[in-house]
């Protein structure tokens, strides 16, 4: 069973970045699919192991495209990006230390990091290049 559903609400207008948002999507219903049908937990942590890997090189671009945009927020997304690789490697240790359940504060913290974080941080970048868009049709 799907944790995210994609919807066409959730584009940006770079196609980069959608394309990353919706494999973002995929891999954390991946991780979700083994999570509930309690898979092995090697499996699961390989599972978020490529989860991490593809979220951190999604980070990456992201800031490469906001910088060559010239997006004034990019410092402050940084370190919203920083903030969220911070509690994922925290999470992704408790799950490897056995030390709690941790399906309520994955399947949250899964859902604040793609859905909260495309709606709220990157739908700002979304408006900036609208903005800067429409500046550039008019001249």
């Amino acid at each position: 069973m799907a944790l995210l559903s994609w919807n066409d609400q959730y584009l940006i207008g770079q196609a980069t970045i959608d394309e990353e948002h919706k494999m973002l999507f995929r891999l954390i219903n991946d991780f979700h699919t083994h999570w509930t049908e309690q898979r092995d937990r090697k499996d699961i942590a390989r599972v978020l192991s490529q989860l991490i890997h593809y979220g951190e090189l999604h980070f990456q671009d992201e800031e490469r495209i906001m910088a060559q945009e010239g997006y004034p927020e990019l410092e402050s997304h940084h370190q919203v990006h920083e903030k969220l690789i911070d509690e994922i490697f925290k999470l992704n240790e408790e799950l490897a230390d056995q030390s709690r359940l941790l399906e309520r504060d994955m399947t949250k913290f899964l859902k604040q990091w793609l859905v909260d974080h495309i709606v709220h941080s990157d739908y700002e970048f979304r408006n900036f290049l609208i903005r800067k868009r429409r500046e550039a049709a008019l001249t």
